[in-house]
């Protein structure tokens, strides 16, 4: 089972293909990255809508205050 990942660091809006970094390992230099197997726990390939449902129930936790009442804490 391989991993791919997406990053992006903060202050790029995505809008270029070259603000993004994708590749098969993690990387510590990105602010912002997306993981996702090829394969779910069953065998099932991933598909772009499994993808899509993912992101926007990502969407939804953060765009709630349950999330960012931990991110936004001073250290």
């Amino acid at each position: 089972m391989t991993n791919r990942f997406y990053a992006i660091n903060r202050g790029n809006d995505g809008f270029r293909i070259s603000d993004f970094t994708s590749g098969t390992a993690t990387s510590a230099a990105t602010d912002f990255e997306l993981r996702v197997a090829d394969v779910d726990g069953q065998g099932k390939v991933m598909t772009r809508k499994d993808v899509y449902n993912a992101l926007i129930a990502l969407q939804r936790l953060f765009m709630s205050d349950q999330i960012f009442s931990t991110l936004n804490q001073a250290p």
